[in-house]
């Protein structure tokens, strides 16, 4: 049987294996065999990925382009391992790694920092006072080193997102592609959300004593149902904008199902604050986009309530937050955060000025047989802990572990928001970041009275990352 022409010429082609292409794959191949005869799996997964980090940093030398695969990592990258008596999650090494490299960039290449904007100011001096508290908790209260650092440092130690981002978006167009790599995040965390939802078998007896009886919670890729809510609720007011704003056709498409699978992910997680906060900011980004129109955001809202109302047995969970608030105050869900609420405050009171100490251990204490698993009391810790409670309420939170000191930190965060909000309003910055991202912190805000979020690396990085794009975008003017 005779070849054709041109497939004979092509056989009979130059082989393209050069004996040093050859040579090297037989290296890395003994390389790899040897790491599994020698070494132990964990060890060899570390060289593979410390290796294959090398290859890709040789072939992508600039922290410019690594900067778009940031919302993706993060939202994969959240479990955690131990190091130690440190048990950082994956993401908490990938964005040290990523600072450092930012750095070293910037003195290689002897590239000046850019000027620090109000913003800026206020979040340096919010870290500084949250370093103040954290030094109380160790020297004052003898709380234990690496509890204190590492439970006091977790709000904070994404801090230099808030910088990095702005010095490397400086124009539209790499702004733009954030934002579109923020939008494909939201994608996968909401498609695989519902996907989750309807693989449960059976349904869930958290609540069923209650009278609400649905499949289960979906927690997507960030562990926990009411973390996953808080993801949705800041992230999808942004995408819901992008969407809007978007031109080209592609990018429209997909960020409007990533909202809408942001919708549905939020109805599944069963969260009703999440459910609340998510409604809040969509609504407040509908109406400034529709401040001509606003028949239409009614309608959309309007059509929203009737497919809750037409599904209600299933949503029953979060509808009856709303429907019937009155009997909601006899659920443990919410009776126990009162009966939480009201020792932590007393407990504040015990110690206003410096609070108990970040790194100090839980314990529960209380006058009743009933509730006594609910009134959380805290101790100085000597050994380290694996994890630390939110407490259900951030300014709470803040005020027990760290007294006014941490408080004041925390407003400084907030006025640093809310500085980058007005900048953004006044130098007329586009649609989608200023509104899109502010209604999204805003919502994150309001669910926060109910729980504490920024402890969550996942939620902490993607709430620094925000805030650097508000900056970003606050130093564009409207084209």
């Amino acid at each position: 049987m005779s070849l054709p022409a041109g497939a004979s010429r092509n056989l009979s082609g130059p082989c393209r294996l050069l004996p040093g292409t050859a040579l090297l794959l037989l290296l890395l191949t003994a390389g790899y065999l040897s790491l599994m005869m020698f070494f132990p799996p964990m060890f060899r997964y570390a060289v593979v990925m410390v290796t294959g980090f090398l290859i890709a940093l040789f072939w992508v030398p600039r922290p410019s382009s690594w900067l778009l695969a940031v919302p993706m990592t993060v939202l994969l990258g959240g479990s955690n391992f131990t190091l130690g008596d440190f048990y950082p999650a994956y993401i908490t090494i990938a964005l040290l790694a990523y600072f450092a490299f930012y750095f070293l960039d910037k003195m290689i290449w002897s590239d000046p920092f850019p000027d620090l904007s109000p913003t800026h100011r206020l979040v340096l001096l919010a870290v500084l006072l949250q370093g103040v508290s954290i030094v109380i908790s160790i020297h004052l209260h003898g709380q234990n080193v690496l509890n204190a650092v590492r439970e006091g440092s977790g709000p904070f130690i994404f801090f230099p997102l808030a910088f990095i981002v702005p010095d490397l978006c400086r124009d539209r167009n790499r702004l733009l592609k954030l934002s579109r790599a923020c939008t494909l995040a939201l994608l996968v965390a909401g498609a695989f959300g519902v996907m989750e939802y309807f693989s449960i078998s059976g349904f869930s007896r958290t609540d069923m004593s209650l009278g609400f009886v649905y499949k289960g919670r979906v927690a997507s890729f960030l562990g926990n149902a009411n973390v996953f809510a808080g993801y949705l609720e800041m992230t999808t007011p942004l995408v819901l904008a992008m969407a809007m704003w978007e031109k080209p056709g592609k990018w429209k498409i997909l960020a409007y199902a990533a909202t809408i699978l942001g919708v549905l992910s939020v109805l599944y997680t069963f969260s009703r604050g999440g459910l609340l906060a998510l409604g809040l900011g969509c609504g407040i980004v509908l109406v400034l986009w529709f401040r001509r129109q606003l028949w239409l955001p009614v309608l959309i809202f309007g059509i929203f309530i009737f497919l809750l109302l037409r599904n209600a047995e299933t949503f029953e969970r979060q509808m009856s937050f709303f429907l019937n608030p009155g009997s909601q105050m006899s659920q443990p869900s919410l009776l126990h955060r009162y009966v939480t609420y009201q020792g932590l405050w007393h407990q504040f009171s015990e110690a206003p000025l410096t609070g108990f100490g970040w790194g100090a251990r839980e314990f529960y204490w209380g006058r009743t047989q009933i509730y006594t698993f609910w009134a959380i009391r805290h101790s100085v810790s000597t050994s380290p802990i694996a994890s630390f409670g939110g407490l259900n309420n951030i300014l709470l939170s803040f005020a027990v572990k760290g007294g006014l000191v941490s408080l004041a930190a925390l407003f400084l965060l907030a006025a640093a928001g809310v500085a980058a909000i007005f900048r953004g309003i006044r130098k007329k910055a586009a649609f989608p970041w200023v509104f899109g991202i502010s209604a999204g912190l805003l919502s994150l805000s309001v669910h926060q009275l109910m729980d504490n979020f920024l402890q969550w690396p996942q939620i902490s990085s993607f709430f620094w990352l925000y805030l650097g794009i508000l900056v970003a975008a606050g130093r564009m003017e409207q084209t």
